[in-house]
């Protein structure tokens, strides 16, 4: 009896993890495992979803820059431009920068703040320079240029005749005081289309 109480002493139970390693069985890992191996899996995903958000900022069509050489390259609009940027005392490179810039020439684009046409205007900015038709109206290419000269046209003399001065009372509205990221882009943007048009900027 005391050879069998030896013997049972000696003998240790493995532990059934080890036991089931060794059968080749897998082994569920414990919960700290689990959560650690989920977090570095959620860290992941966050740094995607960070750099897809990063990535997809400025994706309004008028932020994509315009390739210099086609400011002056849509001849179809240039008698309309020509005529209210004149009488408005405007000129007219900085007429047809803005508005490459602005919708690409294409009369029938609207912008994620209900912008509309060529000059991108919104109907109550039309409005306010004196427009009285409907929204559907300010897709005419001559209704849209008339009412957005006229805005162009008070947002240069608001910014004191410069470019960059004009740009941020036409993009910020004509009560922006302040220089902001947006604004400067856009200039920078109408800079490269007016010395692609030969005119000084």
């Amino acid at each position: 009896s005391a050879k069998a109480v030896k013997a049972a002493a000696v003998k240790v139970k493995k532990p059934a993890s080890a036991k089931a390693e060794k059968a080749g069985v897998k082994v569920k890992k414990p919960t700290s495992a689990k959560k650690a191996v989920s977090k570095r899996h959620v860290k992941r995903n966050r740094t995607r979803i960070d750099q897809a958000t990063t990535a997809s900022i400025g994706r309004k069509s008028r932020a994509t820059a315009p390739k210099a050489a086609a400011a002056g390259g849509n001849d179809q609009y240039s008698t309309i431009i020509e005529r209210h940027a004149a009488s408005n005392g405007v000129p007219v490179s900085l007429a047809k920068a803005v508005i490459m810039i602005e919708s690409s020439f294409q009369p029938n684009q609207v912008g994620s703040a209900g912008e509309i046409g060529l000059m991108q205007i919104k109907p109550s900015t039309a409005r306010m320079m004196g427009y009285s038709g409907s929204i559907k109206g300010l897709y005419d290419p001559e209704t849209n240029i008339k009412y957005g000269m006229k805005y162009l046209a008070m947002a240069r003399n608001l910014g004191g005749g410069t470019t960059c001065g004009t740009i941020l009372k036409y993009n910020a509205g004509h009560g922006a005081k302040r220089m902001n990221p947006i604004s400067a882009a856009y200039c920078g943007k109408v800079k490269v289309q007016l010395a692609a048009l030969g005119a000084p900027a």
